[in-house]
């Protein structure tokens, strides 16, 4: 490239500026994939709740149907059809606390508390 030639100076321009764009581009999709945050569904069949836990769902089974079990039935399992479904957080809560059952309590209260069945009615205006 000559440095006195403006073509030559205008085409290096054009050709930084379009990898500068590309690499731009590149940058703004990766940041998309780290600024999605994955959302669980709220209950999750047997296989991805034993992924949550890194257990086989046969140990989720089993830990679910032992008398002592702190798994609690409409908490953190319910049947859904044919099937038994996990509540994904409070399962992985469930899991991360089993030497602290009050920390776990605690996480079972407050979902419990923010179930639309448990919110007051007072205050409310009825549609029309």
């Amino acid at each position: 490239m000559n440095p006195e030639d403006p073509t030559a100076i205008l085409q290096h321009a054009i050709t930084l500026l379009e990898r500068a764009e590309s690499l731009l581009e590149e940058l703004n999709t990766k940041l998309d994939r780290l600024e999605t945050p994955k959302i669980l569904p709220e209950w999750v069949d047997k296989h991805d709740a034993a992924k949550l836990v890194c257990k086989h769902w046969k140990t989720l089974d089993r830990w679910r149907g032992e008398a002592s079990s702190t798994l609690i039935e409409g908490v953190h399992w319910q049947h859904d059809g044919g099937e038994v479904v996990y509540h994904a957080e409070l399962l992985q809560d469930w899991y991360r606390n089993r030497g602290n059952p009050v920390a776990h309590q605690r996480t079972i209260d407050h979902f419990l508390a923010t179930l639309p069945s448990n919110q007051s009615k007072r205050g409310r205006r009825k549609a029309g």
